[in-house]
C-alpha cells in the first residue's frame, strides 16, 4: 500500500511537468512550420537561432532546478517557511545568468561569421536573436525556474492551466505576426523571434502571479524573501545539473554533426528519430523531476525507507512506461517515421529506410533512458549531483561517443553505428546511477545522506 500511494503521489507530480514540456516542444515545431512558409533560408536561420537560444537557457534553467531540491528538503524537515527564500534567491541567479547570455545572444553574428559560417544565415541567425534575447530572464528565471519549483509546493496544476493555452497563443500570435493577420504588424521572419519573446515573458508573468496568489503556494512562496546564504548550496547542487545536461546536449549535438558526415539520408533520418526520441524522452525527464521531489522530502524527514521507495518507484514506473513507448515504436515504426516523411515519396526513400532502422534502436533504449533520467532525479533529491555527473560524463563521452564513431566509420554501420553507441552509453548511465542510488540509500549508509544540504 505505501508502494502504491508513493506511485500515485509520483505519477501526480509528473503529469503536469509532462505536459508542460510537450507544450513547450509544441512552440518550438508551431514556429519552425510556420518560419517554413517563409521559405527554406528562413526555416534554417530561424531553427538555428530557436535551437542555440533554448539549448543555452535550458543549460542554465538546470542549474537552477536545484532550488526544487533545496525546498522539497525544506519541507521534509518541517521548515516550509524557507522556500519563499529558495525561490526569491534562485530569481536573482536567474538575472545573474540571463546577463552573459543576452550578451553572447546580442554578438551571435559576429561570433557565427568568425566561425565560418555563411554571411546570410550569420545575419538572419543575428536579427532573430537580437529578439528573442530579451526573452533570456524570462525563460530561466520565469517559466524555468517555476516549472521545476512548483511541484515541490504543491502547484503542479498551475502549469496545467498556464503552458498548454501558452502553446496555442504562441501558433496564433506567430502566425499573425509574420504574416499581418488578426490586425497585427506583417513583420515577416522577424515576427516569429518578437511572438515567441512576447509568449515567453506572458507564460512567465502569469506563473508568477498565479505562483505568489495560489491557495496552495502562496504560503511557501510569498513573501518574496533572498538570502545570499543559499546561493552556495543552490550552486554546490544546480552546477553539476547543468554540466550533465550541457554534456547530454553536447553528446546528440555531436551525434547529430557524425550524421552529417554520412550523407543527407542518414542525417534526415538521424533528425527525425532524434525527434521521436526526445518527445518521449519528456516522460522520463519529468518522473525525475517528481523523483527529485519526493526523495528530497524523504532526505529533509531523515526518512531512509521514504528515500528508497520514492526512488525505486519513481525508476519502476519510468521503467514500466518507456518499455511500453518502446514496443509501440517497435510496433508501428512506419506510422511514427510518416508524421516527418511522406513515405510515398520516391525522394524520402534512401531517408525513411535509415529511419526505420535507427527507429528500431531508439525503441531499445527507451528502457535505459527511462531509468538513467529517474535515477539521476532520485539522486539529486538525496543531494547527490555532482558523482551522477561525472557518471553521466563518463558514459556519455568514454562510451557513447567513442564506440559511436567507430561503429559508424571504422565498422562501417553508418547511423546505426552511431545510435549503437548512443544506446551503449546511456545503458551504462543507467546501470551506473542506479547501482549508486541503492547504494547511497541501503540502511548502512543513510546516516551519512540522510542531512539536507542547507544543512
Amino acid at each position: 500500500m505505501m508502494m502504491r500511494n508513493e506511485c500515485d503521489a509520483l505519477v501526480r507530480l509528473a503529469v503536469p511537468l509532462i505536459v508542460a514540456a510537450l507544450a513547450q516542444m509544441a512552440m518550438g515545431l508551431t514556429d519552425s512550420i510556420l518560419l517554413g512558409r517563409l521559405g527554406s533560408a528562413a526555416l534554417a536561420a530561424g531553427g538555428l537561432a530557436v535551437n542555440l537560444f533554448f539549448t543555452l537557457v535550458v543549460i542554465a534553467q538546470s542549474v537552477l532546478s536545484s532550488a526544487s531540491v533545496l525546498v522539497a528538503q525544506a519541507r521534509g524537515a518541517g521548515r516550509p517557511e524557507d522556500s519563499s527564500a529558495i525561490y526569491g534567491t534562485g530569481l536573482l541567479l536567474g538575472a545573474l545568468f540571463s546577463v552573459p547570455l543576452m550578451v553572447l545572444f546580442a554578438f551571435a553574428e559576429p561570433l557565427m561569421r568568425l566561425a565560418g559560417e555563411p554571411a546570410a544565415l550569420a545575419h538572419d541567425v543575428g536579427r532573430y536573436l537580437r529578439i528573442l534575447l530579451w526573452a533570456t530572464p524570462a525563460f530561466i528565471g520565469g517559466t524555468g525556474l517555476l516549472r521545476s519549483l512548483l511541484p515541490a509546493v504543491e502547484g503542479g496544476t498551475l502549469l496545467l492551466r498556464v503552458t498548454p493555452p501558452l502553446a496555442v497563443l504562441n501558433g496564433l500570435v506567430n502566425y499573425g505576426l509574420i504574416f499581418g493577420r488578426f490586425g497585427l504588424p506583417r513583420m515577416g521572419f522577424e515576427g516569429s523571434a518578437t511572438a515567441t519573446l512576447l509568449t515567453l515573458w506572458l507564460g512567465a508573468l502569469l506563473l508568477f502571479v498565479l505562483a505568489q496568489r495560489g491557495r496552495r503556494t502562496r504560503p511557501f512562496l510569498s513573501p518574496l524573501r533572498i538570502d545570499r546564504r543559499l546561493i552556495a548550496p543552490l550552486l554546490r547542487l544546480g552546477v553539476p545539473i547543468g554540466l550533465t545536461a550541457a554534456a547530454e546536449m553536447l553528446l546528440f549535438l555531436v551525434a547529430g554533426l557524425a550524421a552529417g558526415l554520412l550523407g543527407t539520408a542518414s542525417l534526415a533520418a538521424h533528425q527525425v528519430v532524434l525527434s521521436i526520441a526526445t518527445t518521449t524522452f519528456m516522460v522520463p525527464m519529468s518522473l525525475g523531476q517528481a523523483a527529485n521531489v519526493r526523495t528530497g522530502m524523504a532526505t529533509g524527514a531523515r526518512d531512509p525507507s521514504w528515500q528508497r521507495r520514492a526512488g525505486f518507484a519513481a525508476i519502476g514506473i519510468a521503467a514500466a512506461t518507456m518499455t511500453g513507448i518502446g514496443i509501440l515504436l517497435l510496433l508501428l515504426p512506419r506510422t511514427a517515421v510518416g508524421i516527418y516523411l511522406d513515405l510515398s515519396a520516391p525522394d524520402n526513400a534512401a531517408t525513411v529506410s535509415v529511419a526505420l532502422k535507427l527507429l528500431a534502436i531508439a525503441a531499445c533504449f527507451q528502457l535505459v533512458d527511462g531509468i538513467q533520467a529517474t535515477a539521476m532525479g532520485a539522486l539529486r533529491g538525496l543531494g547527490d549531483t555532482t558523482r551522477p555527473m561525472l557518471i553521466a560524463t563518463g558514459g556519455y563521452w568514454l562510451v557513447g561517443a567513442p564506440l559511436g564513431v567507430l561503429l559508424a566509420f571504422a565498422a562501417g554501420m553508418g547511423a546505426r553505428g552511431l545510435w549503437l553507441g548512443l544506446a551503449a552509453g546511456l545503458a551504462v548511465v543507467a546501470l551506473l546511477t542506479t547501482l549508486r542510488f541503492r547504494r547511497l540509500t541501503m540502511p548502512a549508509r543513510t546516516a551519512r545522506i540522510l542531512q539536507p544540504v542547507q544543512g
